[in-house]
């Protein structure tokens, strides 16, 4: 989660300079995460806290979990 609000932080920091400078401050725009392992995908309620939305790389959370179990 401190990633993510880190990242996020700088990504709404350069979107609002440059929504700004082309005077497109209405603009809105969603900051979100892909979950691609099993580990983010059982913290995905304390992810949510800063991602708006989440995109699910279900091929990687199965290889990841048939590798680990295999």
């Amino acid at each position: 989660m401190k990633e993510l609000a880190n990242q996020k932080a700088i990504v709404v920091k350069v979107a609002e300079e440059v929504l700004g400078n082309a005077e497109l401050k209405d603009v809105k725009y969603y900051v979100g995460t892909m979950i691609e392992i099993p580990r983010a995908a059982l913290t995905a309620d304390e992810v949510a806290k800063e991602a708006e939305f989440f995109s699910f790389g279900t091929n990687d959370l199965t290889q990841t979990n048939h590798g680990t179990f295999a």
